[in-house]
């Protein structure tokens, strides 16, 4: 364990908040846990272990050098008694994992901590490597989850389009935007999609969007598809004398997306579809920053980090970060507007 020998460490004060603390340098995030450990070493640990864990080398490294790019622990909450643990705890022969009670019992928590500004400096893929990271790897955590992380504004480009955008495209102003995720995914040939998306589109629907599972073997029979489907939307759009639109699929791999982004603009799509939690965060960010073409955030493997109500984050955190980033609309979780 790479900070195991300084977890407990002799100057803790480097870690915890004060008064002469600047708050608009940092970002608050808040968590709840589960830990064998007591609540001050729990999240001693958690910042520790996200941030400049080591702040004392003898002849090289003074803890002033580090003061600025520590975590800090704003506050520590005892929360009821927890359910049984989601993921067996285990401890190591180290001083991160401190000392484990001997019935195995675990602390339930709420623990605030203040991430310097500086760790994130901007970057999409920050947000998982410093407010997540290695955080879930940590044995005396039983139970995890991330509720809140307070972005400031201008982290990220924030949506270009939005729901205003949208709807001016689609000369649609109130109402509910009817949409068909092109269905079977797979298999059909591109002449029976453009078919059924052209019948779709005269029957009523506003949109027409690829489904995320479909797979195109090169640009070339990217760009067939895609002409294929504009085609039909604008079939559907001169028979119907109706603003139709259409949604390309933009998952593909880092190589090929400035390729088939250039194909979406020369054919004219309404909207691109990605999908963050596979491509990366920074694949929105890139993409809305540029300000041509809405983006739908879908939530391909994102549920895997979200579901779990211990083990997981917040389906609101993820949302945020998504509309940080530039989002403008996004697969909803499937338990949206239930009642809690």
């Amino acid at each position: 364990v790479s900070t195991g020998n300084f977890i407990a460490p002799a100057e803790p004060e480097w870690f915890q908040w004060h008064a002469g603390l600047d708050a608009g340098d940092y970002v608050a995030t808040r968590y709840r846990v589960a830990s064998t450990l007591g609540g001050r070493e729990t999240a001693l640990g958690m910042a520790m272990e996200q941030s400049a864990a080591t702040v004392r080398i003898a002849g090289h490294v003074e803890p002033a050098q580090l003061a600025a790019w520590t975590i800090r622990i704003r506050a520590i909450r005892a929360l009821p008694a927890a359910a049984p643990a989601e993921v067996a705890p285990y401890s190591l022969h180290t001083e991160v994992y401190g000392e484990v009670g001997a019935d195995g019992t675990a602390n339930n928590l709420e623990i605030e901590l203040a991430v310097p500004l500086r760790l994130l400096a901007g970057k999409p893929a920050q947000l998982w490597n410093i407010l997540v990271g290695e955080l879930p790897r940590l044995g005396f955590l039983s139970r995890f989850r991330l509720v809140a992380v307070d972005l400031p504004t201008g982290f990220g480009p924030g949506p270009a389009f939005g729901i205003a955008g949208i709807r001016e495209r689609l000369a649609v102003p109130r109402g509910p935007l009817l949409c068909r995720s092109m269905r079977p995914a797979v298999g059909l040939d591109v002449a029976t999609m453009a078919r059924l998306n052209r019948e779709v589109l005269g029957g009523g629907f506003h949109l027409v969007k690829d489904d995320e599972l479909q797979v195109f073997v090169d640009a070339t029979a990217y760009a067939s598809h895609v002409a294929a489907m504009v085609a039909a939307r604008d079939e559907a759009m001169a028979a119907s004398g109706e603003r139709k639109g259409y949604v390309a699929n933009l998952i593909c791999e880092p190589d090929e997306l400035e390729e088939r982004w250039q194909i979406c603009r020369r054919h004219g799509v309404d909207g691109v579809l990605v999908a963050p939690f596979i491509q990366g965060l920074g694949t929105v960010a890139h993409l809305a920053r540029r300000r041509e073409l809405p983006i739908l955030a879908h939530n391909s493997l994102g549920e895997l980090f979200t579901r779990h109500p211990g083990w997981a984050v917040d389906d609101a955190v993820c949302i945020d970060w998504l509309r940080h980033l530039g989002a403008d609309w996004f697969v909803t979780p499937g338990g949206f507007g239930e009642a809690p």
